[in-house]
């Protein structure tokens, strides 16, 4: 753990086998406006981002929306301090809620999505009890299907009734 509590990954690290250096850190202000530009279109930032974000959206917006009290904001970021990787985690019935994830579409298929779970995964149970993490996938985002199928989610029901802005949406939870 370095000074500023964010969490290294280098190669031969416990979580992953990671060929190059990489850090989990609280996401600043402008690595989430950085994170604003990897969307170009409504269907993107919805699919990514949920019913309250629109495209456009201003930058004092989309930071007040991600800044939201419950939520616990973290960027995977490269030993030059390109932002890799962007996500969230919350608790939601009693799980850590697992939210937002988004690779950097220059570095994508490279395992930085599995580098992001992993260190969000680390941070929460850090942090309290649960023991046991969710999120929700569009049935049509077939890398990340692969991506949480492979780090151990697997599809259940979603106990409440589905949030009626999520149809296409799969519910996967890390036992």
């Amino acid at each position: 753990m370095k000074k500023n509590g964010s969490v290294p990954y280098t190669k031969g690290s416990s979580l992953l086998n990671v060929s190059q250096d990489y850090e989990l850190a609280l996401a600043a202000n402008e690595q989430v406006l950085e994170l604003k530009n990897w969307f170009s279109s409504q269907q993107q930032i919805l699919t990514w981002g949920g019913p309250n974000l629109v495209y456009p959206v201003a930058d004092d917006d989309f930071i007040t929306i991600l800044r939201a009290p419950h939520l616990n904001s973290y960027c995977v970021t490269d030993s030059a301090k390109h932002l890799l990787a962007f996500g969230q985690y919350y608790l939601r019935l009693d799980r850590y809620h697992l939210g937002r994830l988004a690779v950097n579409p220059h570095y994508r298929n490279q395992g930085i999505g599995k580098i992001l779970i992993a260190g969000l995964l680390e941070k929460a149970v850090k942090n309290s009890k649960p023991r046991e993490a969710s999120l929700f996938v569009f049935k049509d985002n077939i890398a990340a299907l692969h991506c949480y199928q492979n780090m151990g989610f697997r599809e259940e029901t979603y106990p409440e009734v589905m949030p009626e802005n999520m149809p296409n949406c799969v519910y996967m939870v890390l036992r």
